[in-house]
């Protein structure tokens, strides 16, 4: 059992975990672990057309209405997508839907929707602090997600190679269109089991396309089973999504497909014919790439230990303690948006 945090007194703290997307369930599910053995209340509120409390488990509640989160009174809000609405109580915390972006060329946009940021690094840390007119904090915690990742247990072994193919939604970051023929005709030759998942934004005529290829040797997985597929895997094909740099962090080989920086740690190819040479090479990988993977994770993330949950709830704890007063600009516009989306005018 942990003992109350000193910083609230002994007071339980109201938890709302925000979702919009459904590949968040797996990202705040080790916040909610780590909240209800601080003794805790955790609710979650799932709205929007793109996710669905249908992946909630048994034991996990849903608020039904924006007004019944407000009713909560939650003392802080879990959010790994980029907005959250300001009429909802609490502190607002940043817990990130990927990993240390800007090694993909982007940089996080501090939109002044957030009191805190629980950063994976010092890369992003660096970037936020920079950034920072006082109206937020920021904890380098390690992010969340990998204490579900690393967490994962499984027993399954398979008779042949498990290939897993994702790929992100943007059409100049993207190769799903580009390799679809090639993934076609190698999943029909039966000499790999392929697993598939593809970014919620994805194209709808994409993932149909995809869909369609289903069979004894090609699988879809959905956005909530990403974990699964990622463990199950022995080698990725992907091109610019977050999502290699978690297979990379279990250790396991990676091909890239017109990465815009293209890493020692993965192979990278440029065109779909060379697809199924990559595969093959990365299932047997050279002794220098297995090292350079090895290396990958520390550069990324010092917080590789499944304990980032802890020291998310751990922050938020002392945030709340603190009496923290809200800083952020009022940010009309953005605001009146997330309203808009959520279609709530109540004052």
């Amino acid at each position: 059992m942990h003992a109350s945090p000193s910083s609230t007194a002994g007071k339980p703290l109201n938890f709302l975990l925000y979702v919009e997307q459904n590949y968040s369930f797996d990202i705040l599910r080790p916040i909610q672990n780590e909240a209800k053995k601080h003794g805790h209340q955790v609710k979650w509120l799932v709205v929007g057309n793109d996710a669905s409390k249908h992946f909630l488990h048994e034991n996990e509640q849903a608020l039904a209405s924006i007004e019944q989160a407000i009713s909560f009174k939650p003392d802080a809000v879990f959010v790994p997508g980029d907005r959250v609405p300001n009429f909802i109580p609490g502190i607002k915390v940043q817990v990130f839907h990927g990993l240390n972006e800007s090694k993909r060329g982007n940089v996080y946009p501090e939109r002044g929707l957030f009191d805190l940021y629980c950063t994976e690094g010092p890369e992003r840390t660096g970037t936020l602090t920079r950034s920072n007119k006082g109206h937020y904090n920021v904890v380098e915690t390690g992010w969340v997600k990998l204490d579900s990742l690393f967490q994962y247990q499984s027993t399954e072994h398979f008779d042949k190679p498990q290939v897993l193919f994702g790929s992100t939604f943007s059409a100049s970051l993207s190769c799903a269109e580009l390799v679809y023929e090639e993934v076609k005709r190698l999943s029909q030759n039966g000499s790999w089991q392929w697993l598939v998942t593809l970014h919620p934004k994805m194209a709808v005529s994409t993932v149909e396309k995809y869909k369609a290829l289903e069979s004894e040797n090609l699988m879809f997985f959905e956005n909530n089973q990403v974990i699964e597929a990622l463990h199950r895997a022995d080698v990725m094909i992907c091109d610019n999504s977050s999502i290699f740099q978690e297979f990379l962090l279990l250790n396991k080989p990676v091909v890239t497909v017109n990465n815009r920086d293209p890493l020692d740690c993965f192979i990278n190819i440029t065109e779909s014919n060379a697809l199924e040479g990559a595969v093959k090479q990365a299932l047997s990988p050279s002794p220098e790439l297995i090292d350079s993977i090895k290396k990958y994770g520390p550069s990324i993330t010092p917080y590789l230990d499944g304990k980032s949950s802890q020291r998310v709830v751990k922050a938020v704890e002392e945030m709340v303690g603190s009496h923290w007063v809200d800083k952020k600009p009022r940010n009309l516009l953005r605001n009146f948006k997330i309203r808009k989306k959520l279609k709530y005018w109540k004052l």
